[in-house]
């Protein structure tokens, strides 16, 4: 099958949207698809196809600079859209808030292709209450009308396809989760690796934060929370790892105020294997967000048999129900209680961390999710 994906940037810091890309596509090229992702050109550093083989024969077509008019329409994209539609036999458009995915579901059904449309959880009622006003314009004037004509919706999870029939959307939905490639997390690091790399931790037990720095993605709560776990775990350390967002400079006074600013640690972001260093090392792993549609990082570090501790509203049941984790209401008293059982049982969590390995490799590989989304293809 020729199958293109279509995505506005490959920036690595533009989040989950560009990252799923990549390992979709470099997926379904390793089960012998032709596999084309159009972007276009990035500002800052692009996210890497991961280090599999089916990366080298994913092809990479990149839409030059242009007029800030030229852009703003989209008119830009529309001549390699046209040849590239006409090469394949399927476009996969991720995210939609740019014209360039407007012009994509246009092309493809004038050209009778069909067209699957993955939100990544832009189109949650949560997501859109964001800056609602440009949004409801926007989807007035342009967006709700090309997202009407795809032809198949790929949701994340259960939840996002419950919140596609809210948004209104009548056509088919599949769902199927996002993933890990084990091939870039294996062989683990190290035990200690991330400790020796840090020498400030002393080696100390450290749940660990790794996300955007966002207000969504509960970093108060947590804050809260491990000021609490500290009286009976003093050793402990919390680790926030990611990209700011708005978040860094509130958390940090947020920790001098409540007195821990000396076992919070603020690094930035951490890429690559230092990334699953910090996921072998913690003691747990835990992201209180009051919204996701799939966290690629949850599954990453059960992946790395990282204990995790998360909100419903990570909507990842099957954590808790196979023994990988706990899933915890988003208040601070709550969190801290479960942060508090886990660090208070290292054999436990060691156990959970085995669990969510296996988790992982039965349920959430990128090889997985690239058959059932070329099983989809097909029957539309």
């Amino acid at each position: 099958m020729r199958i293109l994906h279509v995505t506005y940037s490959l920036a690595a810091d533009q989040g989950g949207p560009t990252m799923v890309t990549t390992r979709v596509a470099a997926a379904q090229a390793g089960l012998g698809h032709e596999v084309t992702i159009l972007t276009r050109q990035s500002a800052g550093k692009e996210t890497d196809l991961p280090a599999i083989a089916g990366s080298s024969r994913v092809k990479i077509e990149r839409i030059a600079t242009s007029s800030v008019v030229a852009k703003v329409s989209g008119r830009d994209s529309l001549p390699r859209l046209r040849e590239l539609i006409a090469r394949h036999d399927v476009v996969h458009v991720h995210n939609i808030w740019d014209p360039i995915l407007i012009h994509s579901v246009n092309e493809a059904r004038r050209q009778k292709k069909p067209v699957v449309l993955s939100p990544h959880g832009i189109l949650t009622r949560w997501a859109l209450s964001e800056k609602w006003f440009k949004k409801a314009v926007a989807m007035r004037l342009l967006y709700r009308r090309a997202i009407d004509k795809v032809t198949l919706v790929h949701a994340l999870s259960s939840f996002e396809r419950e919140e596609m029939a809210i948004f209104g959307f009548k056509g088919p939905v599949v769902v199927v989760p996002n993933g890990v490639f084990l091939e870039e997390i294996d062989p683990l690091p190290a035990p200690g690796s991330f400790f020796a790399a840090h020498s400030e931790f002393s080696n100390e037990p450290f749940v660990l934060f790794l996300s955007r720095l966002h207000p969504i993605k509960g970093l108060d709560i947590l804050v809260d929370a491990f000021a609490q776990v500290l009286r009976r775990v003093p050793r402990a350390r919390l680790v926030i790892v990611g990209p700011d967002f708005g978040m860094e400079a509130p958390i940090r006074e947020q920790a001098a105020r409540l007195g821990i600013a000396d076992r919070v640690h603020l690094t930035g972001p951490i890429f690559g294997r230092g990334k699953y260093e910090a996921m072998v090392d913690c003691a747990c792993f835990c992201l209180p967000s009051g919204h996701e549609a799939f966290s690629v990082a949850i599954a990453e570090a059960m992946a790395c048999r990282a204990a995790v501790v998360i909100s419903p509203e990570c909507h990842l049941p099957e954590a808790q129900e196979a023994g990988a984790g706990l899933v915890v209401e988003r208040e601070a008293a709550k969190l801290a209680s479960a942060l508090e059982q886990i660090l208070g049982d290292e054999n436990g969590r060691r156990a959970m961390g085995l669990r969510g390995r296996k988790l992982v490799e039965d349920h959430f590989t990128w090889e997985k999710v690239a058959e059932s989304l070329v099983e989809a293809y097909s029957k539309v």
